[in-house]
């Protein structure tokens, strides 16, 4: 029995074979696999002396070396590879995480402004939208005047129908003004101009916004009639400094306005007759680009409000001036 021992006493021929296999394709210093550390010899025994036996047992003795070295070269690629793929899944993450934030700010945003001026807010990068601030704003109020006495005979799903179309039709035409809506009060609506997109004219969108809605209201009336509903429409609209931004608790925020102003609005607004559109001298005065045909209503005492106040009935506007 001849026990293949040691490297140096092995003939030329099998030294050949295990050098030409053992460093193909793996030149790295740091990557070698020391021979001597790893070959094992007293795993291969072979009986006799028979040159082509011996010669057939290192040459397993090498490919099982080679398997080694494959192993060692997969271990390393594996290694990489994961290290790519964990690199990837992060920049994933920060791409999903910010992609949702951008579709959260997208869907906060369409609850007060249309759908247009919520996506160019978004494409713009803008951070500061939706900010508390004090603004030049046009706040006007609307409400329909008789609709608590005729819901009093109406059924709930009547009642929740009426609403909604009511808030459908109403919604479209602030959007198209570029109005904030900022909320339903009941079967009334508060929308204000100049945040988070500023106008120059936000006073005449205001005005303008409103004969709109009560036009369009005039059509709903006719089907509400039919139904025994004998509503109609009323605004307050006065132009001043306010404060806009998030209020409310860190689960429940609204983007809301407030202030003195925001309050003369809804102060006209409740003295409004069914069908007015009541302005403040402020509003009038900063409308520059259409002539109104209005009534003017002089020494109104408005509730809560210690003067009295000149306000004007808007009837219509007529051209461009």
């Amino acid at each position: 029995m001849i026990s293949v021992s040691t490297f140096g006493h092995m003939p030329m021929s099998l030294r050949a074979l295990i050098l030409n296999n053992f460093h193909t394709g793996y030149d790295e210093r740091e990557k070698r696999i020391d021979i001597r550390k790893h070959f094992r010899p007293h795993a291969y025994v072979v009986k006799g002396s028979d040159p082509e036996q011996l010669l057939d047992t290192v040459a397993g003795a090498v490919e099982s070396y080679k398997n080694i070295v494959e192993n060692v070269k997969l271990n390393e690629t594996l290694k990489e590879r994961n290290k790519l793929i964990e690199e990837f899944n992060h920049s994933l993450e920060d791409k999903v995480k910010k992609q949702v934030e951008e579709i959260q700010r997208t869907s906060r945003l369409k609850r007060y402004v249309s759908p247009q001026i919520a996506e160019s807010i978004i494409s713009n990068g803008s951070d500061k939208y939706l900010i508390n601030a004090r603004k030049l704003l046009t706040i006007c109020f609307a409400d329909l005047k008789g609709f608590t006495e005729a819901s009093e005979s109406m059924e709930p799903e009547d009642t929740i129908n009426l609403l909604n179309e009511y808030f459908t039709e109403m919604t479209k035409i602030i959007f198209i003004y570029g109005g904030t809506l900022d909320k339903f009060i009941g079967d009334g609506i508060l929308v204000f101009f100049g945040d988070p997109i500023s106008f120059e004219d936000h006073a005449e969108r205001a005005v303008r916004m409103a004969i709109d809605m009560r036009n369009k209201t005039q059509e709903l009336r006719k089907h509400w009639l039919d139904h025994g509903c004998n509503i109609d429409i009323c605004f307050g609209i006065n132009t001043g400094y306010a404060t806009v931004g998030n209020i409310g608790s860190a689960t429940q925020l609204s983007y809301t306005v407030i202030g003195h102003q925001v309050n003369i609005a809804h102060r006209l607004q409740l003295e409004a007759k069914a069908g007015q559109i009541l302005i403040t001298q402020r509003t009038l005065n900063e409308i520059k680009n259409i002539k109104l045909e209005t009534e003017e209503i002089k020494n109104l005492k408005l509730k809560g409000v210690n003067k009295s106040t000149d306000v004007y009935n808007v009837i219509r506007h007529t051209h461009a001036t």
